[in-house]
């Protein structure tokens, strides 16, 4: 051993890594970097860009069925202070709160079943979930109005029972239609991200738990619920962004009375060719769907702490 060897420990050369793996590693840098190229251009042009011409274009002035680059804020004023777009936000909220709520309920409890009741069907019922989001949207839309019109099948099969006298209004063109509409639609996707979050839980926790005595309410409350919250996080955002950005639902199946936010940006782009508004409109929606979001989920991770 050298002296060089003996105050230092190694020779300096063999403190830096071989020519030939800095070589390697910057390659794979340089081609994790490429790979990330395509969805960056992807999210930019789709996504950013969108935005940006979104929040130039709600500083704008309308006036005349034209708008001019005439920075103003007179466009936010009316969206956050307009009585009719309020109740536009309070009627969209409801609807995206209640569907969420069910969507979130009706998929733990369907993903609990596959899980842990029966076990050996849970591949076949979890096929027969992915089968069902194959089917066209505007389809169900369709079969929907189909169904709960007056003359639909809920109604003839109700007044040829003789449980009715008469068609019920109530079905079509209404807050329920919506309902049941969007609940048929988003079930299936919230059941995607809870089965897979029950799936990461270890048998053993569950046995563990059976062997100190408890039980399976309090295995579900204590174990499995607390280990499950990221995918009830997933299922409940989804659920509440997709209904809060809706407009095809009430424009097909509910009436002038039951239009959500994204039905009013529609008009205000399609009909008034009034860009400001509606851009100051789908910008405070965004800001809003956030903001509930960030609060709810915080309130549950301080809860699931606790």
């Amino acid at each position: 051993m050298t002296l060089t060897q003996g105050v230092l420990g190694r020779p300096a050369e063999d403190t830096l890594p071989p020519l030939r793996h800095r070589t390697k590693a910057r390659r794979e840098h340089a081609s994790t970097a490429l790979l990330l190229v395509p969805p960056a251009v992807y999210f930019t042009l789709l996504f950013v860009v969108p935005l940006v011409v979104l929040l130039v274009y709600s500083f704008y002035t309308y006036s005349d069925f034209n708008f001019t680059a005439k920075l103003t804020l007179e466009n936010y004023t009316q969206a956050l202070t307009s009585p009719a777009l309020r109740d536009f936000y309070f009627r969209t909220l409801k609807i995206a709160f209640a569907v969420s709520i069910i969507v979130v309920a009706v998929s733990y409890a369907f993903a609990h079943i596959l899980m842990y009741v029966l076990p050996q069907a849970k591949r076949a019922l979890y096929f027969l979930v992915l089968v069902s989001l194959f089917g066209g949207y505007l389809v169900r839309i369709y079969a929907w109005r189909s169904m709960l019109g007056r003359d639909g099948v809920i109604n003839s099969f109700l007044i040829s029972a003789h449980i009715i006298s008469s068609p019920l209004g109530f079905l079509l063109n209404s807050d329920f239609a919506i309902i049941i509409a969007l609940l048929n639609f988003l079930i299936p996707l919230g059941v995607l991200p809870i089965f897979s979050a029950m799936q990461n839980i270890s048998p053993r926790l569950l046995e563990a738990a059976e062997d100190l005595g408890a039980s399976r309410i309090r295995i579900v409350r204590t174990v499995v619920l607390p280990l499950t919250t990221r995918g009830i996080r997933a299922a409940f955002a989804f659920c509440f962004i997709a209904t809060m950005a809706e407009w095809v639902t009430p424009q097909l199946l509910g009436g002038p009375l039951n239009q959500f936010v994204g039905n009013q940006i529609l008009y205000e782009f399609g009909e008034t060719l009034n860009w400001p508004l509606g851009a100051a409109i789908a910008l405070t929606l965004i800001a809003s769907v956030i903001v509930i979001l960030g609060v709810l989920f915080g309130l549950l991770r301080l809860v699931t702490r606790s």
